[in-house]
């Protein structure tokens, strides 16, 4: 239990690290976290403050389809790092002047903490918990969904970062999501979130050979 603790603290401080550094170049990422640093931008909030309270809806579904253990550790996960990243925001700032370069290197970072988070058996919440429920209820494809859902939240913020940064973010999410479909032949995932995972690796895999090709 205090290894699996420290995992969590390591996972969320990865993540909290290169949603820094994805800001620092005014970059996004998808999912509940690309919601909050876009409303960071149009709100006076904090990406913390946002980030913790745009998941407390998710909280319901994950209760009903991934059971209250799962949902506990993603709460404590959530809130681990919400407080991380206001410590952030307090502690130092700094800019990258290269958005490449804040690209990759968040991407690995938030890619390599989140590993650490599913091997513990949590998540960071929002967009992967409605997947789980409408897969289940309406037999929507949880891949389409994540992808969709990620496509909507980062092409939003062409109105406030522009074009460039966009396509430097979605650098970012096909970095993660890499790393995510290494990770899911090794690491041993509860059945719902590897199959989720499977199904989210494909799907950027799709998207990004679309890309190549146009």
């Amino acid at each position: 239990m205090k290894k699996q603790s420290l995992l969590i603290i390591m996972g969320c401080l990865l993540v909290a690290l290169g949603i820094k550094v994805l800001t620092s170049s005014e970059l996004v990422i998808g999912g509940t976290a690309g919601m909050g640093m876009i409303l960071q931008h149009l709100t006076p909030f904090s990406f913390g403050t946002l980030f913790f309270f745009i998941n407390i809806p998710f909280y319901f579904l994950s209760i009903i389809q991934l059971g209250l253990p799962f949902t506990i550790k993603s709460f404590i996960s959530v809130t681990i790092l919400s407080i991380m990243s206001e410590a952030l925001d307090h502690v130092f700032t700094f800019t990258i002047p290269f958005p490449i370069i804040s690209s990759l290197t968040g991407g690995v970072l938030i890619g390599f903490g989140l590993i650490l988070l599913f091997r513990c058996g949590s998540s960071l919440g929002g967009v992967n918990m409605l997947c789980v429920y409408l897969d289940k209820h309406y037999g929507v494809n949880p891949g389409k969904t994540i992808l969709a859902t990620d496509v909507i939240i980062v092409g939003s913020a062409f109105f406030i970062v522009g074009l460039e940064k966009v396509l430097y973010s979605i650098v970012a999410i096909l970095v993660m999501s890499r790393i995510l479909g290494r990770y899911h032949k090794t690491a041993p995932l509860e059945k719902n979130n590897k199959k989720l995972l499977e199904n989210e690796n494909s799907s950027y895999e799709t998207f990004s050979s679309e890309t190549k090709s146009s």
